[in-house]
This record gives structure tokens, C-alpha cells and sequence, in this order.
């Protein structure tokens, strides 16, 4: 009895499972048989059913050269497509009647073919890598004692890769996606391992309509360069924000005006601060942030482009151009609460301002990248220091009021025939906040640097480099009783193949380099007693590398 009971309810159970795939089975038969005979030529059951492909229209990825289509001759005879019901504009399903079939619909990320949408991929890079030797069984070691010296020496290997998504969405409108990623060295040839430091440098979209351009994101956002210092001396911003520019044409040329805002924050005692409480359940601890205060910067650049135009002639040349700019920026940081780790006591941080004016001047010719700079800048309080560093020393209120930093900065590049001359420098008078009146970071530095090239044909060449650079702090010097002053001369020499061909800033070029550098004893001073740059007043280094750019959007 109890074992009929059992099999009755595990037949009970199985219905449940059973009757709907029955069902099912048999609306599905019924549909078949009440469908219409196939006519007499129709393939074999196992065949594919032939469509004509003259009313399919492929999404094709961008870069294709168009979808082929197969001769006439070879084309299947069309099917009776009364039954298929395409999408509604909206590009949902509708409701299928009958024997009708709904399409699928299409795929929301791409648009569809009669949009006019143009999209496309682009990669570009911007790269160096350099193995060298000082000769003495070491590795090439940089030599600078200047914040922004020459390059030759102590660029060291560094990398940029960029994927970017270009889409033009009709005449006025256009996007624009960047995502760059850089790697810092050192590579895991030189300390074993292969989890290399890894950046983010540009995450940003930008939108365009007409000459308006808006954009959002991690952004490096930056004006014109010192190549040989490997420096931006204007505007140099590293934030994630947002900012807008666009180009208005005038009787005197093109006017380019450009905002952006955005913050940053450094993982230090001065923006950042975490402290260990105890947990709300269970035991141990948990993380509390107790100072949190990123630095706001906001810019203001406007551009005047001087060139000749149906309205005004300034040049004999169409190619010869001149070009102003006036940079401001603004910076804040809040108040905040910092925990010393020794005493556990809470001490107030203010909060802080800063400003920086500056203006560029440009001459160009519009040939082989000959041209001229002129660069002019002065900031103030937490604007005399790099967002992507902090002061160290501060006003008895613990503030950076009276901080001050000043530029003036200078390149240029001329090229004729088979010879070129690159050069640049700059001098720079740095006052921090203290009241000290004997501390490093009062000081005046400077360095000038020429590049001469000579190409023995369209693909070789060689350069040669000199350069000077000097730091005066405002520190006694035992050995004069007068301000501690370094000094540091270098000479290069410098063969290259550039396989794209002559010009001082044609890339790729791979290079062989031997470099001597003199230090003077204020120079060695700089260094701990221990370290091997302090015991020797000059370095050799002997190394090869190369170096690229292409297709950049940061390297334009």
C-alpha cells in the first residue's frame, strides 16, 4: 500500500514538469499543419534557406571597404518575406499576428546605416627607452640639478598608449573618446618585476558642435613645450574635471578661448589622512578619513592668431603665422583637520588660495617646424607649487600666503637645408612661505641648452648638445660665506637614424648617445657625502635608445 502510495505521488509531482512541454508540442504541431504547403522547388529540408541579400544592409565595422556581394549570376532566388514584419522606428519588437515573424532589433551601441553616422578607431604612442652605462660597471645615471634640465641625460624610459574613438554624427556634430595609459619605469628588466607602474593619463569625452568643443574627464591639458627641457612651461594640468574651447574667426586672424575646472589629490599628510578607530561590531579596527581636501584648479586661456586672410595680409608668406596667449589660473584648498601619529592631537590646517598669470608669445614660419617661443609667468600661494606636489614648508599659520614663483622661458627650432638648430632655457626665482632666512627652498635656477644637427641625407644624421644649468640657494656656503651656488655643464654627441625622414622632430629615431657631465663642487654638495655622484666631479654615459610619437592626441 504505502509503496502504490509513493509511485502515485511522484507521477502527481511530474505532471507539473510534463504537461506544459506537452502543450507546447502541440501548439507548435498545430501551427505547422495549418502553414501552408511549400512550393515544389523547395530545398531539401536539411538545405539553408536562401534570402536575397539586396534588402540586407550589414552593419560593417569601421575601416572595411564595404561588404561584398556576390555576383548576380550566383545570387539564390528570393524568398516570399510576407511574413516578416520589420521593427518599429523606435527599434522595439512589435506584437506578431498570425504566422508573422518579428525581426530582431538592432543593436543599441551602433547606429544604423542611413544615419550618416562615420566612426573609427585610432591608436597612437608616445614612447622612450634607453639602456646605458656610465662606463664605471653602473648604470647611466641622470645628472640635473635644475627642476626642468635638459633632456639628453635624464629623460630616462617612459611610454604613453592611446586608444581613441573618433565618430562624426553629421556636419555640425562630432565625439570624441580618449584613454591613454602610461608606463613608468623602472621596467621589469631592472628590478625583476613584472607589475610595472601603471597611469592613467587621459580618460576624457569630448563632444563637438560647430567650432564649440565640450569635454569631461582625466585629462592632460596642456599648451605648447620646451622639447629640450621635456617641459610645458605655461599651462601644464594633470586633473580629472571638465572644461570647453572653441575658435572664433575675426578680422585679425582666429581667436581661441578655453576654461576647464577640475581637482586632484595627493596621497599625503597635507590633502589626504586615514586613522584606525575601533569597529561599530566585532573586534579590531577600521579606517576613518578623517582629512580629505583635494586642490580645485581653474583656467582661463584666450589665443589670438595673427595670419594672412581674405581681410588682413601681416606676413609675405600665407604659412608664416604669430600667435599670443594670455593663461590665468586659480587654485583653493580647504580648511581641514590633520591627526599627528606621535601625540594623537588634531591640528587645524587652513584653508588656501593661489593665482598664476602668464602669456606666451610664437613666431612661426610654417616650414619645417621653425619657430620661436616666449614664455612669461608669475603665481602666488598654492599656485607656486605643481599640483602634483605639496609644500613642505609653510607661514606660522600653516598656509603658503607669500609664496611666490616666477618664469621666464624661452625655445625655438630653425631649419635650412641639411642643418638644423633646436635650443631653450629659462630662468626661475623661487620663494617659498617661511620666514627662514637661510633655507633651500629660496632659490634662483636656471639652464640654457643648443641642439646642432646635421643630416647627411634624408634618413641620418648627427646632433650635438651642449648645455648649462645653475641653482643659488639661499644657503650659506662654508667655503665663500656667500649663497650655496652649483653649477653642471654637459656635452653630447648624439648619431641617429630617423626613418621618417630629416627634421629635428621627425619620429621615430633611434639614437647612440655619449654624454660628459661636470659638476663643480657646489653641485657635488647637493648630494649625501655616500653617494657615488658626490665623490666625482665628472659622469660619462654611453647608451642607445629611440624614441617616437604618433597620432598622439597629447603630442600633437
Amino acid at each position: 500500500m504505502l509503496i502504490r502510495w509513493s509511485v502515485a505521488r511522484l507521477l502527481h509531482r511530474s505532471l507539473f514538469f510534463v504537461a506544459p512541454l506537452v502543450a507546447t508540442s502541440l501548439v507548435s504541431f498545430g501551427a505547422v499543419a495549418q502553414a501552408p504547403p511549400a512550393p515544389a522547388s523547395a530545398p531539401p529540408p536539411n538545405a539553408p534557406v536562401p534570402t536575397d541579400d539586396s534588402r540586407v544592409t550589414p552593419l560593417e565595422p569601421r575601416g572595411a571597404q564595404g561588404s561584398q556581394v556576390a555576383p548576380a549570376a550566383a545570387k539564390p532566388p528570393p524568398v516570399d518575406d510576407s511574413r516578416v514584419r520589420p521593427v518599429d522606428s523606435a527599434g522595439s519588437q512589435g506584437a506578431s499576428t498570425g504566422n508573422s515573424i518579428t525581426s530582431p532589433a538592432p543593436s543599441p551601441y551602433l547606429p544604423a546605416p542611413s544615419s550618416g553616422h562615420e566612426g573609427h578607431f585610432e591608436f597612437g604612442s608616445y614612447g622612450r627607452v634607453w639602456a646605458a652605462t656610465d662606463l664605471q660597471g653602473r648604470l647611466g645615471r641622470g645628472s640635473n640639478i635644475v627642476a626642468f634640465g635638459p633632456r639628453v641625460v635624464d629623460e630616462g624610459s617612459y611610454a604613453e598608449l592611446e586608444l581613441r574613438r573618433e565618430d562624426t554624427w553629421s556636419e555640425k556634430t562630432k565625439g570624441r573618446v580618449v584613454a591613454t595609459l602610461a608606463l613608468f619605469p623602472p621596467f621589469f628588466h631592472f628590478n625583476g618585476n613584472s607589475m610595472n607602474a601603471i597611469g592613467v593619463r587621459n580618460l576624457y569625452a569630448q563632444g563637438s558642435y560647430e567650432k564649440i568643443n565640450l569635454w569631461a574627464g582625466s585629462r592632460m591639458y596642456r599648451g605648447d613645450d620646451i622639447y629640450l627641457l621635456n617641459w610645458w612651461p605655461l599651462d601644464n594640468q594633470n586633473t580629472v574635471g571638465g572644461g570647453a574651447f572653441g575658435s572664433f574667426d575675426s578680422k585679425a586672424g582666429k581667436t581661441i578661448l578655453a576654461v576647464h575646472m577640475g581637482q586632484q589629490r595627493l596621497d599625503n599628510p597635507y590633502q589626504f589622512q586615514q586613522v584606525p578607530v575601533v569597529a561599530p561590531f566585532g573586534f579590531g579596527t577600521v579606517n576613518v578619513t578623517k582629512l580629505d581636501r583635494p586642490r580645485m584648479v581653474e583656467t582661463l586661456k584666450i589665443t589670438q592668431l595673427f595670419k594672412n586672410g581674405p581681410q588682413a595680409r601681416f606676413f609675405a608668406d600665407d604659412d608664416q603665422g604669430f600667435k599670443v596667449s594670455l593663461y590665468g589660473e586659480a587654485h583653493q584648498i580647504s580648511s581641514g583637520v590633520f591627526q599627528d601619529p606621535l601625540t594623537q592631537r588634531d591640528r587645524d590646517l587652513p584653508s588656501d588660495t593661489g593665482f598664476m598669470i602668464g602669456s606666451q608669445l610664437t613666431y612661426f614660419t610654417g616650414k619645417r617646424d621653425t619657430h620661436a617661443h616666449l614664455f612669461l609667468r608669475h603665481a602666488r600661494g598654492i599656485a607656486a607649487y605643481d599640483p602634483l606636489e605639496s609644500p613642505t614648508t609653510f607661514t606660522i599659520d600653516r598656509s603658503t600666503a607669500g609664496a611666490s614663483d616666477t618664469r621666464i622661458a624661452f625655445s625655438g627650432n630653425i631649419e635650412q637645408g641639411p642643418f638644423a638648430v633646436a635650443w631653450g632655457g629659462y630662468v626661475r626665482f623661487f620663494r617659498d612661505a617661511s620666514t627662514d632666512t637661510s633655507t633651500t627652498q629660496k632659490y634662483d635656477e636656471g639652464a640654457v641648452v643648443a641642439r646642432p644637427s646635421f643630416f647627411f641625407n634624408d634618413h641620418f644624421g648627427m646632433s650635438i648638445e651642449g648645455s648649462y644649468q645653475q641653482r643659488r640657494l639661499q644657503v650659506i656656503d662654508p667655503n665663500t660665506d656667500g649663497p650655496l651656488t652649483a653649477q653642471v655643464g654637459r656635452f653630447a654627441v648624439m648619431p641617429f637614424f630617423s626613418p621618417s625622414g630629416r627634421g629635428t622632430f621627425k619620429r621615430p629615431q633611434i639614437r647612440l648617445l655619449y654624454a660628459l657631465t661636470a659638476r663643480d663642487s657646489g653641485a657635488k654638495r647637493l648630494y649625501a657625502a655616500e653617494d657615488i655622484v658626490a665623490q666625482r666631479g665628472v659622469d660619462h654615459y654611453l647608451g642607445i635608445g629611440a624614441e617616437w610619437w604618433f597620432n598622439s592626441s597629447s603630442y600633437p
